[in-house]
């Protein structure tokens, strides 16, 4: 009996095999991949583009080779919390970002699997939302150990007004 039910199991496991992956056919993932890639790397602005994008992943998402159906599951899980962002709530901001930092790694391997699977170049790939405002950094100060503010205005100024 025992022989049987091993018999069994291997045989259950052979006709899974060979059924294909538990996962989606690389060559339907990558073929979405190939069609989409303009709008995969579009930057969404509208609510209805933001929609679009996001049920454009999941629905690639569901033909993911297993090899990669995780990353791309953490892909799509970080633009739907992203699609949920209320500009003026810290804590709706807070929590996109740090699921962007949280699910980086599996951006970057989405990014890494298509390129080596499907010959196709994501680019760039950003994995952190933009922020809201503009930060200018302050100025440099002088390499040779000059403050820059004696006054002179001597002939290495800019003409770029100063203070």
């Amino acid at each position: 009996m025992r022989r049987r039910t091993i018999g069994l199991w291997a045989c259950a496991v052979a006709l899974l095999s060979a059924c294909g992956e538990a996962g989606g056919s690389t060559d339907e993932f990558c073929a979405d991949i190939r069609a989409n890639r303009d709008a995969i790397l579009a930057v969404p602005s509208t609510a209805d583009d933001i929609d679009a994008f996001v049920d454009l992943h999941r629905e690639i998402g569901r033909v993911a080779p297993l090899a990669i159906e995780q990353e791309w599951n953490d892909l799509v899980t970080s633009y739907e919390t992203a699609s949920t962002v209320e500009p003026g709530d810290p804590e709706s901001v807070q929590r996109t970002m740090e699921l962007a930092l949280r699910t980086e790694r599996s951006v970057l391997a989405v990014q890494e699997w298509v390129a080596a699977n499907c010959q196709i170049d994501l680019g760039p790939v950003a994995t952190m939302p933009a922020p809201t405002t503009t930060t200018v950094p302050p100025s440099m100060p002088p390499e040779d150990g000059d403050s820059g503010d004696d006054g002179a205005g001597g002939e290495d100024d800019d003409g770029g007004g100063g203070g």
